[in-house]
């Protein structure tokens, strides 16, 4: 028995001794140079999630959408996870979108979320899946045409009138960069539709876009993390999130948030 406490002790010793040389090895990272730009948009997103990280208000914030929206949420519930004040739920559904009812009826679901959650925040992010042709009373819509294009916004409008109708304030975040050109493309095109019908609907959009751009205004699995150190933001799949990148992802959300926090509404 005394020497197995000596060895505890030793180990608790050990373990202090290099808790406090990470915490200085972090503390000497974060002091590296960021790229020109990026540093006075790290500063300002900073600050304005401090408005949200220090405020005492309750909000409950709802997180929806699909695997992109999982990711945001992991990264909400990390970036707020000291706040106990600021809970975060999350209604996310990997390979679901706004295309497919018959696969997942978000209209449905997001009717009964809402009602049970009692939310005063909702930031929805989806559409990653939709790039896909449907059929319609007997006719292909082929993706990226007219007519899908027309069929998309409809679909769009109609999902952003419940967000709407809801008694929250609604953030509506836009696709990222992905690795794939063309991918990229028409994520560019189906943010146009969602900055667009935001604005009818009084919603708030939030871009993603330039948040995870290299310097060139391309894709880069590499980029700052919220202290300014270049870290992998993105995994090997060319579009979901590391950690790291998450912690990004929830800052841009959480920034927007910030900035209009007295317009939010939390008597329920």
């Amino acid at each position: 028995m005394h020497f197995g406490s000596r060895d505890r002790h030793k180990h608790r010793h050990s373990f202090s001794i290099q808790f406090v040389a990470s915490s200085l090895l972090c503390a000497v990272l974060s002091l590296a140079p960021t790229q020109p730009g990026q540093a006075g948009e790290l500063d300002n997103a900073r600050s304005d999630t401090t408005v949200l990280l220090q405020s005492s208000k309750q909000l409950r914030i709802g997180i929806v959408g699909d695997s992109m929206a999982g990711d945001l949420g992991d990264g909400m519930q990390k970036l707020l996870r000291d706040r106990d004040n600021l809970e975060v739920v999350k209604l996310a559904k990997p390979a679901t979108g706004l295309m497919r009812d018959d696969v997942y009826n978000w209209q449905r679901a997001l009717k009964g979320f809402v009602h049970k959650t009692k939310l005063d925040v909702i930031a929805i992010m989806i559409g990653g899946n939709d790039r896909q042709s449907i059929w319609m009373n007997g006719r292909r819509l082929s993706r990226g045409s007219k007519a899908w294009l027309a069929e998309y916004e409809h679909r769009v409008a109609r999902f952003m009138k419940l967000l709407a109708a809801a008694d929250a304030k609604v953030y509506w975040v836009g696709l990222p960069v992905v690795r794939s050109e063309r991918m990229s493309r028409d994520y560019r095109r189906l943010n146009q539709i969602f900055h667009a019908q935001s604005q009818k609907h009084g919603l708030t959009y939030v871009s993603t876009w330039e948040t995870f751009v290299d310097e060139n205004g391309g894709y880069s699995s590499f980029g700052r993390d919220l202290n300014g150190v270049k870290r992998r933001l993105r995994k090997e799949d060319g579009m979901h999130f590391t950690n790291d990148g998450e912690l990004r992802l929830a800052h841009a959300v959480a920034r927007a948030i910030g900035r209009n926090l007295s317009e939010i509404k939390t008597a329920r």
